[in-house]
């Protein structure tokens, strides 16, 4: 096989585990199907609303120090806040308020530990916090640290629901310290988020029309040009970040709250203790990023864009980091997906036009996250004058990878699943 055609198509050599029942023929799933096996939506993509969510009252206080987050890091008193609360209380039955829980256990983990930057680092997160975080993510199948489902894809609230799904009608239910930019940070990825949403279902038409028995190229490339018109749509909400998001102060305020334990990183190279978890042993966790979304990953499962050596590896392991029903609906794509087996088969120009089309959609959106990181990261990190107590994160981005050197083989990656020349019917 020619070496510019070897990291795409399928099977997916990579780690992946499928929940029940998620074997089944690729054609056999409707949208409104995969929607509710995977938790998806045809409006919303991978978002999850949980602003009607209530909790019960034995979480009151919780809530309480985590909508004050901002201040009581300020002040310096977010420690002895959390270090108060009672947690010996039953984790909820119900999905949504899970996710509720979740977050607001993760917002206020990470306003514990980063309080003071890197200075003064504790390295026990205390029993209150620790044993209900570390239940409830067990029951999601999530990690017990703030990663990109509550930050982004459950900490979202339209202010009007007749109004458009934009900046102006979104606020954040929670975030970090970091001004204005934190709660803009965020919603430029919920919108982002959003914006993907007509994928899903284009997704599973070009599976469908390119699985055996249900052939159909006319069907098969109008579901693939969808896709190259919604990644423009997800570029523009994109490049807003720069009118919410100063890059000094995220690389100065509101990175380090992203950020995670272990793994040979200072301030906290052995983990972080649990108090209370699995004998007090230091677990090693990745900070919130880019990577836990679904959608890139969704759309590499489904075209067979392949990934190879550090970056595989680092993107199997944030599939632990995303909602489970979501890393199950990743495994679905990666075992039914029959698109870049077809296509490479396929004779037809339209079908291989809209392919490529798809492949340089995704192609262009990571290089504007390139750009991005470049201006977000690594300039600020340049400056005299940066904050030099974020310094164990100047290098790497907030799930621990050398972010430029894994950006530019994912790129590479992608590059080389475009189609070679064929004669076209």
């Amino acid at each position: 096989m020619p070496k510019s055609r070897r990291k795409c198509g399928k099977p997916y050599p990579g780690r992946i585990e499928n929940g029940p029942g998620v074997k089944m023929a690729a054609n056999n799933l409707s949208i409104e199907q995969i929607a509710d096996r995977f938790l998806v939506s045809k409006e919303t993509g991978f978002l999850i609303n949980c602003s009607h969510v209530k909790l019960d009252k034995c979480w009151g206080p919780f809530e309480e120090v985590a909508e004050q987050l901002t201040k009581n890091v300020e002040n310096r008193i977010i420690r002895h806040k959390i270090e108060k609360l009672n947690g010996d209380h039953d984790i909820p039955e119900d999905k949504f308020e899970q996710l509720c829980l979740h977050k607001i256990l993760t917002f206020l983990t990470s306003g514990y530990i980063w309080q003071d930057g890197e200075e003064t680092v504790p390295e026990k997160l205390p029993r209150c916090l620790a044993v209900p975080l570390t239940r409830v993510s067990d029951a999601l199948g999530m990690k017990p640290i703030l990663s990109y489902p509550s930050m982004i894809l459950a900490n979202w609230q339209l202010q009007d629901a007749n109004e458009p799904f934009d900046f102006r009608n979104l606020n954040a239910m929670y975030q970090t310290p970091g001004g204005n930019g934190a709660e803009a940070f965020i919603l430029i990825h919920v919108i982002i988020e959003q914006r993907f949403a007509p994928a899903i279902e284009a997704i599973v038409d070009a599976m469908k029309y390119s699985s055996e028995g249900c052939e159909d190229n006319v069907r098969l490339a109008r579901a693939l040009n969808v896709i190259p018109v919604v990644m423009v749509k997800m570029m523009k909400a994109f490049k807003e970040i720069k009118e919410g998001v100063n890059p000094e102060q995220f690389y100065d305020e509101l990175r380090i709250f992203y950020t995670g334990w272990g793994g040979g990183k200072e301030p906290l190279p052995r983990g972080l203790v649990y108090e209370g978890v699995d004998g007090d042993k230091r677990k090693s966790m990745k900070g919130g990023s880019a990577a836990q979304s679904t959608t890139l990953q969704i759309l590499d499962a489904a075209l067979g864009i392949r990934h190879e050596g550090a970056q595989k590896d680092f993107l199997d392991e944030v599939r632990d980091y995303m909602l489970r029903e979501h890393r199950e609906y990743c495994a679905y794509v990666w075992e039914h997906s029959n698109i870049r087996s077809y296509v490479e088969r396929c004779s037809s120009k339209d079908v291989r036009n809209a392919y490529d089309r798809c492949i340089a959609a995704v192609r262009g959106f990571r290089g504007l996250h390139k750009d991005k990181v470049n201006d977000y990261i690594r300039k600020p990190s340049e400056r005299k004058d940066r904050n030099k107590h974020v310094e164990g994160i100047k290098h790497t981005g907030t799930g621990s990878t050398p972010y430029l050197t894994f950006l530019n083989k994912v790129n590479e990656d992608t590059d080389k699943c475009k189609l070679p020349k064929k004669e076209h019917s």
